[in-house]
């Protein structure tokens, strides 16, 4: 039985209930502010008898209007933090939070916030920057809490084996049944319903993003998905396959080589775009081969074995049977870097680890070293959850037909360099989404970025900072903010163009460099500074 409890933090206010510690799970922030928060926290304390549409409830609601620590996240504005749960079936738990600015912070719209890997924790780090933006938002646990005794970290599905209806939970339903009950408390704290609602996620936030666009277009009027894993099914294929080399032959690629593959990559290809940067701005065009390293003799510090050689061309190539059907698209040169720990561990990073062996086979047992490419993954794909397959579960759809009828808007980024999701993989939605909805008037609804020297949704040698899920934004406007840009296309109806992407170090901006809307890429106009985006232009390839 969940029981519903409201505080009051507020200053000078005798209604603190001591029971509530301040309102913060890990640090009691105390009780301050002016008396004109004490409307405010009433507001929110009334919340947590809110009846709540989708099978949700609320657990507690807390007025903060002193700094508190939130799951390791320092929020320094004031705020209503509710916590809520879910329960759409017998076996769902799904938990969220929604937290609401005061009512004099309030932009007047909704924000959810996807979260990463396996998804089994609330990303309040996400949350505070769509807080500070003055956005109501929401982030979910997708239905279950992660495990930190597995080894797999935050990538363990120990929680989906025997649990079918948590696999469909975490797959799509979590996300909008969150959204549905979140909006209705916003609704409920400000007398008016949001004027719009954005989604911004990367990686199995860009998934859940582009599960919203398809499967529950009416949620939201714009999405950002960054790096998003939709065809969550194959990618397992693909983490298991780059991971094949060190599981059979363990250091068969290792942190050192990798560095030497990757230098190797820069000095061979970083110069075809014009510029010598230290970024492969179209890794496509990069033709490398590794055997060029390869040792002559013995194995050495400066040169790559036969077996490492290999490794590379497999994962470059991509996940696919023996007759070459090609199941997820191949590894960018330019990305080994991210390969270490991923790919070169005993025991592999990523969600692909526990996938087959909890989600989809239900056997704890089964062993990824022996998995058949010829024939498991059909065998996955094709395993039903809850009397539907597990590709179709799993997997995002191109058809978008509804969410561009009811006017929404998405952007999609990838980084070039993403070693986690393969950029091709959004390059082939983008593709699928223009021959389902008829080519040129795609871009009437859809944006995508593909962002040069970028790894998995930040990092790298390029300039990651674009706001969103890559890093905060170098300015808060919408050609340096993806999430104001969206913002400007919805209620404004200004569609993005040209955007500015921003590298820092050491806390300071050393580059900025245009990032241009698909297929278009950034030219070099023959003068000026090459860490100025002034001296570059948008042009087609």
């Amino acid at each position: 039985m969940r029981l519903r409890t409201s505080c009051l933090a507020v200053a000078s206010v005798p209604l603190l209930l001591a029971a509530c510690g301040g309102g913060s799970d890990d640090n009691n922030g105390g009780t301050t502010a002016a008396p004109v928060a004490r409307v405010e926290a009433e507001r929110c304390a009334a919340l947590a008898q809110a009846a709540l549409p989708e099978s949700s409830t609320v657990i507690s609601a807390t007025y903060n209007a002193q700094p508190v620590t939130v799951s390791g996240t320092s929020v320094t504005v004031p705020f209503c933090r509710i916590v809520a749960a879910s329960k759409p079936t017998a076996d769902s738990n799904i938990g969220f939070e929604v937290w609401l600015p005061p009512a004099a912070s309030w932009n007047g719209k909704f924000q959810g916030v996807g979260s990463g890997s396996s998804a089994g924790s609330i990303g309040t780090a996400a949350m505070l920057v769509a807080l500070r933006d003055g956005y109501a938002v929401m982030a979910t646990d997708n239905g279950h809490v992660t495990d930190a005794s597995q080894p797999n970290g935050a990538a363990e599905q120990t929680w989906a084996l025997g649990h079918p209806e948590k696999i469909i939970d975490f797959a799509y339903r979590a996300q909008h049944v969150s959204t549905v009950a979140a909006k209705t408390l916003t609704q409920r704290f400000y007398d008016k319903a949001a004027d719009k609602s954005y989604f911004v996620g990367c990686s199995q936030g860009g998934h859940h993003a582009l599960m919203e666009a398809s499967r529950f277009p009416d949620d939201y009027d714009g999405i950002v998905a960054g790096a998003p894993a939709w065809q969550w099914a194959n990618l397992m294929v693909a983490e298991l396959w780059n991971s094949m080399p060190n599981l059979q032959n363990p250091g068969a690629i290792t942190a050192a080589k990798m560095t030497l593959l990757n230098n190797a990559v820069i000095q061979a290809c970083d110069a075809q775009d014009g510029v010598t940067d230290g970024v492969v701005d179209d890794p496509r065009q990069c033709n490398f081969n590794p055997a060029i390293l390869q040792c002559s003799g013995a194995d050495a510090p400066n040169c790559l074995t036969a077996q490492q050689v290999d490794a590379a061309n497999r994962i470059y190539s991509g996940a696919r049977k023996s007759t070459g059907q090609q199941i997820f698209p191949g590894y960018m040169r330019g990305s080994e870097l991210g390969w270490t720990g991923l790919y070169t561990g005993a025991t592999p990073g990523g969600s692909g680890w526990d996938f087959f062996r909890y989600s989809v086979f239900q056997n704890a047992s089964f062993n990824n070293a022996t998995f058949n490419f010829d024939t498991d993954p059909d065998r996955a794909f094709n395993t039903l959850v809850s009397g539907q397959t597990v590709a179709s579960v799993y997997n995002a759809t191109p058809n978008l037909a509804a969410f561009r009828a009811r006017g929404g808007k998405l952007i999609m980024y990838h980084g070039w360099a993403d070693q986690q999701i393969t950029p091709l993989s959004s390059l082939d939605y983008y593709q699928q989404v223009q021959t389902a909805q008829g080519g040129a008037g795609t871009d009437s609804f859809l944006k995508l970025y593909m962002l040069p020297g970028i790894g998995h949704c930040s990092g790298g040698p390029g300039v990651a900072n674009i706001g969103g899920s890559t890093g905060t934004a170098a300015a808060a406007d919408p050609q340096h903010d993806v999430v104001r840009a969206l913002d400007q296309w919805v209620a404004q109806g200004t569609a993005p163009s040209t955007l500015i992407g921003t590298r820092v170090a050491n806390g300071a901006a050393n580059r900025t460099r245009p990032l241009c809307p698909y297929p278009q890429v950034a030219r070099y106009k023959g003068s000026g500074s090459i860490d100025d985006a002034a001296s570059f232009s948008c042009a087609n390839p």
